[in-house]
């Protein structure tokens, strides 16, 4: 006998991840265009991240071996973070050396030249309260994304 095979797509794997993170808040949009267009914002994450992720100023590939790379990310109000990310086509998952941060997103094609983008941020050092002050800056980069992601097409 053998066990059956389950495949979950990129947002329900973010969803499971985040749901065993109490800290983190999860929010999900479908965006009126293509995963190539919405994701390439994420997959240039020098680039692509800044624009729309309101808590990143700066980020720097240090390092790169296949899917796993690390990372220099630096806040708006000065803050800096060392990350260690795995980003594969609709993955990118990322968190602090320590474990205290963590970061996470998502997207699969939903439908002619739509996109479902989920997308978590939390922090261990905030505790529950994270997940309520993080819910606001995750859906206004999930906005600032479609927004982008819409305009560029």
């Amino acid at each position: 006998m053998s066990w059956p095979e389950v495949e979950l797509d990129p947002v329900v794997r973010l969803r499971a991840l985040a749901a065993a993170l109490p800290h983190a808040a999860l929010e999900e949009a479908v965006i009126e265009a293509p995963f190539a267009r919405v994701w390439s914002f994420v997959d240039d994450l020098e680039r692509g991240v800044p624009q729309f992720e309101g808590n990143v100023k700066r980020l720097h590939v240090l390092r790169r071996e296949g899917e796993r790379l690390w990372l220099a990310s630096e806040a708006p109000l000065g803050l800096s973070f060392r990350l260690e990310a795995v980003l594969r086509p609709g993955w990118c998952v990322m968190h602090t050396a320590s474990g205290s941060v963590q970061i996470g997103m998502a997207a699969r094609a939903e439908g002619a030249g739509r996109t479902r983008f989920a997308h978590f941020e939390g922090s261990r050092w905030l505790g529950r309260a994270a997940g309520l002050l993080f819910r606001g800056f995750v859906r206004r980069d999930l906005a600032k994304l479609a927004r982008l992601a819409e305009d560029a097409g």
